[in-house]
């Protein structure tokens, strides 16, 4: 469902960070995670059940990431 190279938006109460899905790894539980690095240069790691539950609300996923 998520791939490298997604565009990714996190949105906060003031302000929003966008960036781009870097990867899509398991870990050795079975969970998938998500890493994403966002244009101030922070790399975030969530987890996709985060995603998933937050999608559409505080998340938005994009097709192709914003240049």
């Amino acid at each position: 469902m998520f791939e490298v190279g997604m565009g990714f938006i996190r949105k906060y109460a003031n302000a929003a960070a966008v960036g781009e899905i870097t990867s899509v790894s398991e870990d050795a539980n079975g969970i998938t995670l998500i890493d994403v690095l966002f244009d101030d240069g922070s790399v975030k790691t969530y987890t996709e059940d985060c995603v998933m539950s937050n999608l559409g609300r505080r998340i938005i996923v994009t097709e192709t990431a914003f240049a």
